[in-house]
């Protein structure tokens, strides 16, 4: 009978992919290396100055201090 072979090491591991969650609703903002589901914040001079996250709508500075939980009921931007 022949001995099989242990080929655990050549097996490929599963990459855990990183997790970035929102810190109000706990939904994945990551999306891939390069991109992130984060929605830029401008002011009046179209300067970006924060994140909203796509989910909650809950505001964000650049250190993830939260600024504003937007109510759920509640739209913003221009229609």
């Amino acid at each position: 009978m022949e001995k099989k072979q242990n080929l655990l090491h050549t097996q490929k591991k599963k990459v855990k992919k990183p997790s970035d969650p929102c810190i109000v609703c706990d939904k994945e903002l990551y999306l891939d290396e390069e991109y992130s589901k984060r929605a830029g914040l401008l002011d009046d001079n179209e300067e970006c100055i924060g994140w909203v996250c796509p989910y909650c709508n809950s505001e964000f500075d650049f250190k993830n201090r939260l600024t504003y939980i937007m109510p759920m009921d509640v739209c913003r931007g221009i229609t």
